[in-house]
């Protein structure tokens, strides 16, 4: 009984760290891979409704980032200019460089029914990702994608395999004036989804 009981010990601590090894594994998928964000290729409303999504094109791309710098206005002798108070005048010049190289995915517009409803979008990834709210445009909110699920988590970010679930109000007159366009993408930009949806109002006749 003595003996088995190191090797009871060493095979439990054995599997405890497997399991561990696993479970880190499985949060968000494998680091070691380029970040991935894929898809599937349906909406799905809580009444069971689906809209599909279809890629309009995917192509690469290089981002780029610009940053202000500012300077002090000098003389033809290298001495700086003073305004009318006394004080330094600055010019400020942009500065435009590269970023990441990364996947670029746009999607066909998603027409949606001018019923309120709540809609989900599955997605699998190995990175952590984030699905900002949409742009009104100045215009009356009617597209909200957070704050929806039943554990109080937040649908404008994840990590690994998740949702982004959003909401629509009832639009009673015509076609919104505003698309909501609902960008997905990976920390690293690496990749990135554009969408559009587009709602129908009850008094179109079409």
């Amino acid at each position: 009984m003595k003996k088995a009981l190191p090797i009871m010990l060493c095979a439990t601590c054995l599997l405890l760290c497997t399991a561990c090894e696993k479970d880190s594994l499985n949060t968000y998928g494998d680091y070691s891979v380029r970040s991935q964000l894929e898809l599937l290729p349906e909406v799905v409303s809580i009444h069971g409704d689906s809209y599909p999504l279809v890629i309009a094109r995917t192509v690469d791309t290089t981002f780029r980032y610009f940053r202000t710098e500012q300077d002090t206005i000098k003389n033809a002798e290298g001495k700086p200019l003073l305004d009318s108070n006394g004080n330094l005048q600055l010019e400020y010049d942009t500065i435009w460089y590269t970023g990441t190289t990364g996947r670029f995915t746009e999607y066909e517009p998603v027409i949606l029914p001018p019923q309120a409803d709540t809609f989900t979008i599955a997605l699998r990834s190995n990175a952590q990702w984030k699905a900002p709210v949409p742009s009104t445009g100045g215009k009356v909110q009617w597209f909200y994608n957070y704050n929806l699920r039943t554990t109080g988590t937040n649908s404008t970010a994840g990590g690994g395999d998740g949702y982004v679930d959003f909401r629509v109000s009832r639009n009673r007159n015509y076609k919104r004036a505003v698309t909501a366009v609902q960008d997905i993408y990976t920390n690293d930009s690496a990749a990135f989804s554009r969408l559009y949806f587009v709602q129908k109002g009850e008094r179109d006749t079409d």
